[in-house]
């Protein structure tokens, strides 16, 4: 039996679900929430195998579906955190990953197709929309083969962001000016396709370059 909580906005959602779970005799619906607070309140009173996350759930407070995850999937280890979004990005799809989800399912997709979806994730632990999958393979393929993925020195400066230190602090340890250490931080950002120097540390680590 796959228990699940729905965590959306949009009642129509928590209709759709549910009677799709009544017409499957290995799921079940325990309940669903409209807001942060009391989706958070469900989980813990619940503990299903499955929530599901409406992507922009907490957009009002500064928030979103992937700051939700975060949070279940670090109070229970055991939970999988399915989103929904209208966003065909792999770059949400990454930072879902980053967050613990186990699935980012787009609204678009037929709920006849969700029950298959919920038992792949049991069998296997995953279930991501494979378009936005195989595109987020690509962009990682395409930064691991790109020539130079990372020089000594960006890896240096890839180091020291990773410590939280800014551009004078890496300057500093690496005897470069910080207006080095930005043209550097700015030329790898433009390199790997990628928007903030986060990402930079992701990716390095991703190909296990920091070890």
């Amino acid at each position: 039996m796959i228990r699940f909580c729905v965590v959306d906005d949009h009642d129509v959602v928590h209709g759709g679900l549910r009677a799709m779970a009544d017409r499957e005799p290995d799921l079940e619906y325990l309940g669903g929430a409209t807001t942060v607070a009391d989706g958070t309140d469900l989980v813990d009173r619940l503990r299903p195998a499955v929530a599901i996350l409406d992507l922009r759930i907490g957009e009002r407070d500064g928030g979103n579906g992937i700051d939700l995850c975060r949070t279940f999937t670090a109070r229970h280890p055991d939970l999988s955190v399915v989103l929904f979004s209208a966003y065909g990005n792999s770059e949400l799809l990454a930072q879902a990953i980053e967050a613990g989800a186990s699935g980012y399912v787009l609204k678009e997709t037929s709920l006849g197709r969700v029950p298959a979806i919920l038992r792949e994730i049991k069998a296997s632990g995953s279930w991501f929309e494979p378009r936005i999958a195989n595109e987020l393979l690509q962009r990682r393929v395409h930064s691991a083969h790109s020539s130079a993925a990372f020089s000594e020195q960006e890896l240096d400066i890839v180091r020291g962001i990773g410590r939280g230190e800014n551009n004078y602090d890496i300057g500093e340890q690496l005897h470069i000016s910080p207006h080095t250490v930005k043209y550097h931080i700015a030329s790898m950002l433009r390199r790997h396709n990628v928007h903030r120097r986060a990402e930079l540390v992701r990716l390095a680590s991703d190909l296990h370059l920091l070890d």
